[in-house]
Order: C-alpha cells, then structure tokens, then sequence
C-alpha cells in the first residue's frame, strides 16, 4: 500500500507446518503462513478514499478488475507460552490497497501499517493460530484484459511482504503500538499480478471508471461472465 494507494500455487510457510489448531511442532519463534495466490475480485475505489481504514469503503465498481495473489494470511504462536503478535503488510503497487478483515491500513501512516496487537495461546491449544481474510482495491485504472482465470501478459505486477513482531509482555492488555518490547522475528514475501476486467464495450477496451469521483460508475461492460455474476446491476 504505497503512499496514495495499497496484499506459486503451493501454500507458502515461514518455517512452520501449515497452521491449524493442534499441531505441536514449530521451528521458529513465530510463523507466517499465507495462503496460495488464486484468482480474487478487485474492487475499485476512488482516489479520496483510497487510504480510508474504514471497514465499508464505498466501492466506485466492485468486481472492476482480477488480482493472482493470495486471500488469507495465519499467524502461529510457535512458542510454549501465550504472546502478543501484530503484523504489517507492504506491497510495491502504488494506488492499490489490500485489506485485513475488511480494514486498509496505510503502511506510510502513524503506525507503519502495523495491524492492532492480538493474543495466541501456543499451538497445539485452542487459539494457537489466527487467520485474517484478505481483500483487495485499486485507486487507479490497471491494464485491461478479458482474462477472469489466468494471469494475463499485460497485467501490472505486484510483491506484497508480510512482517511479523512478537512482545513478550504477558500483561493481559495489547502492548501499545510504540512499546519497545515489539521485536520482528520473521517476514515473508509473495508476488502476483493485477489487471482490470471492466471496458467501455465489446469494441472498446477504455477504462469507464473515473477513480476522481466516489459516485457508483454506470454504462459500463464487464468481461466474459463478470458482468452477470460479480457487477450485475451496474452495467
């Protein structure tokens, strides 16, 4: 999410098994896991809103375009004692935004992108590992391409870098955002592509969205099935 904007099929670790609730071994402090890249929506969103954190940013068009790149990240407390851990994400793409359960956060604001603080007992126990749902917006008009199911050849890439910090506070409240016990004990990095999916018509590939107003855009043609199945109502 640079400023003015914005997170291979096989599941990508950080030094951990894959995540779920009652594994007991871990190899690293803490551990990373996102989810494959697969095929998800863009929304488009306009430039005023773009660094909104607000969950519910009113969307210019929804299903404007495609992203490869994964929807979810979990975080794993791979130690034997309950722990705080928050993560930043970082992505190279200006003018694009991801959001964490629905929530942007501008990595270039007063907390450096980090998320709010969170608890995890130690794997293996109830509450060892967290997953948060991943979404994606562009505040800016992306190359076109028909394709809803394979990464096109003109589509804009992106590199999207997860960090992770732990604190060893065992105070039952979040350590505030500027605690100096917050210390990063891994990140992880994954790249993919977006493209808009969203033309003026058949016979025309321009870009109908004016990312200047935050009004819903109108008169528009979707791609293949896109039109019927993700933006029906707005053509």
């Amino acid at each position: 999410m640079v400023r003015g904007a914005a997170w291979a099929v096989p599941v990508l670790a950080m030094g951990a098994p894959a995540a779920h609730a009652g594994i007991s071994r871990c190899t690293v402090t803490g551990s990373i896991q996102m989810g494959p890249n697969v095929f998800t929506d863009v929304d488009a969103v306009c430039q005023a809103n773009s660094q909104s954190p607000d969950l519910g940013v009113p969307r210019i068009r929804s299903g404007y375009g495609r992203a490869w790149l994964p929807v979810y990240v979990e975080i794993c407390n791979c130690t034997v004692d309950s722990a705080w851990y928050r993560f930043r994400e970082v992505d190279t793409l200006s003018n694009f935004q991801i959001e964490v359960a629905g929530r942007h956060n501008d990595q270039n604001g007063s907390g450096a992108g980090y998320r709010p603080g969170f608890k995890l007992s130690p794997v293996g126990e109830s509450g060892g590992c967290q997953r948060f749902p991943l979404t994606y917006r562009t505040s800016q008009s992306r190359p076109f391409s028909t394709s809803i199911s394979g990464v096109p050849g003109n589509a804009t890439g992106v590199s999207m870098t997860v960090t992770l910090q732990r604190n060893a506070s065992t105070s039952g409240n979040v350590p505030s955002q500027n605690d100096p016990g917050w210390t990063t004990i891994s990140s992880f990095t994954v790249s993919g592509s977006v493209w808009r999916t969203v033309r003026v018509g058949a016979g025309n590939s321009s870009d109908p969205v004016d990312f200047r107003s935050c009004g819903v855009q109108s008169g528009a043609a979707a791609s293949v099935v896109q039109s019927e199945s993700r933006v029906a109502g707005l053509d």
